[in-house]
């Protein structure tokens, strides 16, 4: 009886190490792809109505980019930017306003 060998195709992660080339630029891509996304996943991420993420766009409050790629446009934005702009609105605590309070008027 004689046995078939599977063949196996190496992944990026089992590659790892084993000196083998792996196509960056198509990762690159998905990767890029995937940053980018509508106003849905902008209004899960943040918590925020399409309402509001209209009027903050209309205003330049949030980052986004405005695709004519068809007669009509689309507003996409990226996740990592949408994410850092989250992170920039942050409200500190008690505790540090009253440490900042206290390294004024000490010095």
């Amino acid at each position: 009886m004689e046995r078939k060998r599977k063949k196996t195709v190496p992944t990026a992660e089992s590659s790892k190490g084993k000196g083998v080339k792996t196509n960056s630029c198509v990762s690159e891509s998905a990767m890029i792809v995937s940053d980018i996304i509508g106003i849905d996943e902008v209004c899960k991420i943040t918590g925020l109505s399409r309402s509001t993420i209209y009027k903050k766009t209309s205003n330049h409050e949030i980052p986004f980019y405005k695709s004519t790629l068809s007669k009509r446009s689309f507003l996409r934005f990226r996740r990592s930017e949408i994410v850092n702009w989250m992170l920039r609105h942050r409200i500190g605590t008690v505790d540090e306003f009253l440490e900042s309070q206290d390294c004024v008027y000490n010095k």
